[in-house]
């Protein structure tokens, strides 16, 4: 290949790639629009890196060992900032002490990945967790390059970055039944400096912020088990349920269509974060909403169901987890809800209305305008029991 066309290549997908990162920015409030102009953007770097790889030989590495080398380098001596376009994180525990010294001496460190999924994988991210770093995970092939910016926070000029590919060895197959490794892949990764190379940094560096600002906190769930006795316990650091025996207290499946709301509306901004919950029950295979533990940014906390209040006139109506059954009610077909279902727990803090009539609000509504006929001596201060799981872990 000429250098003329090697240039016209190279400088091509590096102007698509800045041009997909300003789109990306533009178009914040229309998602499938944003994930594709981010897409084309880090697709166009992926080529802009394979050129360099395949055209230079400075801070040029070949082969796994010398890659692995580059990669724990760069990773563990940031003085300020780390940020690193990964695929399924399998380096997190061997460099997890080294992250930790990292961390602990202010570096900031942050990590694009895939959801893991294996219980393997899922340890590799909860190493990430424990040494501090920041976790972040895309859907699909979103992200295909890997790669790190490093202290690029700190300024361009001594800011690095390091572009890693894998590409298929070309072998003759002499049997059948072969499992992959990476025996069967070449290597390659392409070490960028200031300098010369300060406009492909930070073009990396924004490709990251702008992908990184697009995504909420990575996160690892888990089922717990909770008995009864231990519902009684949570639920006492309400005063309204300091009277609830462990016979009022049921986990159970409610039919959707059976439920009643205290409130008449639930706050548009919370969605997105609570469908990036439902996406973790299903990625993690715990039935929406079980009691589990869900693990996110070094802490740990326990996610109780909804809880639901059965009257003596046999009405469900839901106390807390409106945005949750909201969202599975409207974004999936499904038709029953896994709820604490109390009874006995009192009157209610307002007169409830079906939860067909619930809608969507662009603002927090006072309580008197969103409890209709409110009665703030009833109002359940469920949050008391969030303070406390926060406390206890």
């Amino acid at each position: 290949m000429s250098k003329k066309l090697s240039d016209l290549i190279q400088w091509g997908s590096l102007l698509i790639g800045i041009t997909g990162v300003s789109l990306d920015k533009l178009l914040r409030d229309h998602p499938l629009a944003s994930n594709v102009s981010m897409g084309i953007a880090i697709a166009s770097f992926v080529i802009y890196a394979s050129m360099q790889i395949f055209r230079r030989d400075a801070n040029r590495f070949r082969g796994k060992k010398r890659v692995d080398l580059a990669w724990g380098a760069m990773l563990t001596r940031a003085d300020h900032s780390v940020d690193v376009f990964a695929g399924d994180v399998s380096w997190a525990l061997s460099n997890q002490n080294s992250l930790a010294d990292r961390t602990q001496a202010g570096v900031r460190i942050r990590v694009l990945c895939r959801w893991p999924s294996t219980p393997r994988l899922a340890e590799q991210v909860r190493a990430l967790n424990a040494a501090g770093v920041q976790v972040r995970y895309y859907t699909d092939d979103l992200v295909k390059l890997r790669g790190m910016v490093v202290d690029a926070r700190a300024g361009v000029a001594t800011g690095t970055a390091l572009t890693v590919t894998k590409l298929p060895k070309q072998t003759i197959s002499v049997g059948q039944g072969q499992s992959g490794d990476d025996s069967l892949f070449d290597y390659e990764a392409l070490r960028y400096l200031p300098g010369a190379d300060a406009t492909h940094i930070a073009t990396l560096h924004q490709l990251f912020e702008s992908a990184w600002n697009g995504l909420p906190q990575g996160m690892i769930m888990d089922r717990a088990t909770l008995t009864k006795g231990r519902y009684r316990t949570l639920l006492s650091r309400i005063p309204h349920y300091r009277g609830i025996g462990v016979d009022d207290i049921e986990v159970k499946k409610v039919s959707i269509a059976s439920l009643w709301s205290c409130c008449r509306t639930v706050k548009a901004a919370r969605l997105p974060r609570i469908a990036f919950l439902l996406e973790g029950y299903r990625r993690f295979g715990v039935e929406p909403f079980e009691p589990c533990t869900l693990e996110s940014d070094g802490r740990a906390h326990t996610v109780l169901p909804p809880i639901v209040e059965q009257q003596p006139d046999g009405k469900f109506v839901v106390v807390d987890g409106m945005h949750r059954i909201y969202q599975l009610a409207t974004q999936t077909d499904a038709q029953q809800v896994t709820c604490l279902v109390l009874k006995n727990a009192g009157d209610l803090p307002s007169d409830p209305i079906p939860f067909r009539e619930v809608r969507t609000s662009p603002t927090k509504l006072p309580r008197v305008d969103n409890f209709p006929s409110y009665n703030h001596e009833n109002f359940r201060d469920i949050k008391a029991i969030d303070r406390h799981l926060a406390a206890v872990h």
